[in-house]
Protein backbone atom coordinates (compact mmCIF):
# COMPACT_ATOMS: atom_id res chain seq x y z
CA UNK A 1 0.00 0.00 0.00
CA UNK A 2 0.83 3.41 -0.99
CA UNK A 3 2.71 5.96 1.75
CA UNK A 4 0.05 8.65 1.39
CA UNK A 5 -0.85 12.16 2.75
CA UNK A 6 -2.57 15.30 2.51
CA UNK A 7 -0.97 17.56 0.55
CA UNK A 8 -3.18 19.98 0.68
CA UNK A 9 -6.71 21.62 0.54
CA UNK A 10 -9.22 24.22 -1.62
CA UNK A 11 -12.18 25.57 -1.44
CA UNK A 12 -13.78 27.97 -4.13
CA UNK A 13 -17.20 29.85 -3.50
CA UNK A 14 -18.30 31.76 -6.12
CA UNK A 15 -21.69 34.13 -7.77
CA UNK A 16 -23.06 32.07 -10.60
CA UNK A 17 -23.89 35.52 -12.21
CA UNK A 18 -20.79 36.61 -12.12
CA UNK A 19 -19.81 33.39 -14.38
CA UNK A 20 -22.49 33.47 -16.36
CA UNK A 21 -22.21 37.67 -17.20
CA UNK A 22 -18.41 36.62 -17.98
CA UNK A 23 -19.86 33.64 -20.69
CA UNK A 24 -22.18 36.35 -22.55
CA UNK A 25 -20.14 39.46 -22.00
CA UNK A 26 -17.05 38.28 -22.85
CA UNK A 27 -16.36 36.46 -26.45
CA UNK A 28 -13.59 33.45 -25.75
CA UNK A 29 -13.95 33.66 -21.90
CA UNK A 30 -15.43 30.10 -21.88
CA UNK A 31 -12.69 28.92 -24.23
CA UNK A 32 -9.97 30.72 -22.35
CA UNK A 33 -11.49 28.91 -18.94
CA UNK A 34 -13.09 24.98 -20.02
CA UNK A 35 -11.83 22.58 -22.04
CA UNK A 36 -13.77 20.84 -24.85
CA UNK A 37 -15.35 18.17 -22.20
CA UNK A 38 -16.27 20.69 -19.64
CA UNK A 39 -18.06 23.21 -22.15
CA UNK A 40 -19.86 19.99 -23.99
CA UNK A 41 -21.08 18.97 -20.51
CA UNK A 42 -22.34 22.40 -19.46
CA UNK A 43 -23.75 22.80 -22.91
CA UNK A 44 -25.63 19.52 -22.74
CA UNK A 45 -27.84 21.03 -19.73
CA UNK A 46 -31.35 21.54 -20.46
CA UNK A 47 -32.22 23.79 -17.72
CA UNK A 48 -30.18 26.86 -18.31
CA UNK A 49 -30.02 27.70 -14.60
CA UNK A 50 -28.38 24.47 -14.40
CA UNK A 51 -25.76 24.92 -17.32
CA UNK A 52 -24.88 27.80 -15.75
CA UNK A 53 -24.50 26.55 -11.68
CA UNK A 54 -22.12 23.76 -13.66
CA UNK A 55 -19.97 26.36 -15.48
CA UNK A 56 -19.88 28.09 -11.75
CA UNK A 57 -18.47 24.51 -10.26
CA UNK A 58 -16.42 24.26 -12.70
CA UNK A 59 -14.94 27.34 -12.35
CA UNK A 60 -14.30 27.23 -8.50
CA UNK A 61 -13.12 23.54 -8.51
CA UNK A 62 -10.33 25.14 -10.41
CA UNK A 63 -9.85 28.12 -7.97
CA UNK A 64 -9.94 25.21 -5.27
CA UNK A 65 -7.40 23.06 -7.18
CA UNK A 66 -4.90 25.86 -7.50
CA UNK A 67 -5.26 26.79 -3.68
CA UNK A 68 -5.02 22.87 -2.79
CA UNK A 69 -1.34 22.55 -4.60
CA UNK A 70 -0.71 25.82 -3.39
CA UNK A 71 0.70 27.86 -6.12
CA UNK A 72 -2.48 30.25 -7.48
CA UNK A 73 -3.29 30.59 -11.12
CA UNK A 74 -1.04 31.50 -13.75
CA UNK A 75 2.55 30.31 -13.08
CA UNK A 76 2.50 26.68 -12.63
CA UNK A 77 -1.16 25.72 -12.57
CA UNK A 78 -3.46 26.93 -15.18
CA UNK A 79 -7.50 26.86 -16.00
CA UNK A 80 -7.53 25.04 -19.09
CA UNK A 81 -5.21 22.58 -17.91
CA UNK A 82 -7.51 21.34 -15.18
CA UNK A 83 -10.29 19.78 -16.30
CA UNK A 84 -13.66 18.04 -14.13
CA UNK A 85 -15.43 15.47 -15.81
CA UNK A 86 -17.99 13.30 -14.31
CA UNK A 87 -18.32 9.68 -14.27
CA UNK A 88 -21.42 7.53 -15.26
CA UNK A 89 -22.53 7.66 -11.73
CA UNK A 90 -22.33 11.54 -11.38
CA UNK A 91 -19.16 11.93 -9.43
CA UNK A 92 -16.72 14.54 -10.55
CA UNK A 93 -13.26 13.87 -11.06
CA UNK A 94 -10.21 16.16 -11.74
CA UNK A 95 -7.68 15.58 -14.46
CA UNK A 96 -4.40 17.54 -15.41
CA UNK A 97 -2.61 18.58 -17.97
CA UNK A 98 0.75 19.99 -19.29
CA UNK A 99 2.20 22.00 -17.03
CA UNK A 100 -0.13 21.56 -14.16
CA UNK A 101 0.46 17.81 -14.31
CA UNK A 102 3.85 18.23 -14.28
CA UNK A 103 3.71 20.63 -10.73
CA UNK A 104 1.40 17.78 -9.41
CA UNK A 105 4.28 14.98 -10.78
CA UNK A 106 7.20 16.90 -9.73
CA UNK A 107 5.52 17.02 -6.18
CA UNK A 108 4.18 13.30 -5.99
CA UNK A 109 0.67 14.34 -6.04
CA UNK A 110 -1.32 11.16 -6.51
CA UNK A 111 -4.80 12.36 -6.57
CA UNK A 112 -6.89 15.19 -6.80
CA UNK A 113 -10.78 14.50 -5.05
CA UNK A 114 -13.18 17.12 -5.38
CA UNK A 115 -16.51 17.73 -4.09
CA UNK A 116 -19.18 20.60 -6.13
CA UNK A 117 -22.14 21.64 -4.73
CA UNK A 118 -24.40 24.91 -6.18
CA UNK A 119 -27.30 26.58 -5.84
CA UNK A 120 -29.15 28.72 -7.93
CA UNK A 121 -27.12 31.79 -6.98
CA UNK A 122 -23.68 29.76 -5.68
CA UNK A 123 -21.25 27.02 -7.01
CA UNK A 124 -18.88 25.82 -4.15
CA UNK A 125 -15.61 23.24 -4.94
CA UNK A 126 -13.63 21.99 -1.93
CA UNK A 127 -10.32 19.57 -3.25
CA UNK A 128 -8.04 17.99 -1.35
CA UNK A 129 -4.42 16.67 -3.29
CA UNK A 130 -2.67 13.40 -1.61
CA UNK A 131 0.36 12.92 -1.88
CA UNK A 132 2.63 10.03 -1.96
CA UNK A 133 5.40 10.17 0.29
CA UNK A 134 9.01 9.19 -0.58
CA UNK A 135 10.21 6.55 1.72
Amino acid sequence: MKNLKIYGIGTDLIEVGRIKDAILRFPGFRERIYTAVEISYCENKKNPSAKYISYAQRFAAKEAVAKALGTGLGKHVFFREIEVYNLGSGKPEINVYGKSANFCSDNYITDILVSLTGTKDHACAFVIAIKEQKK
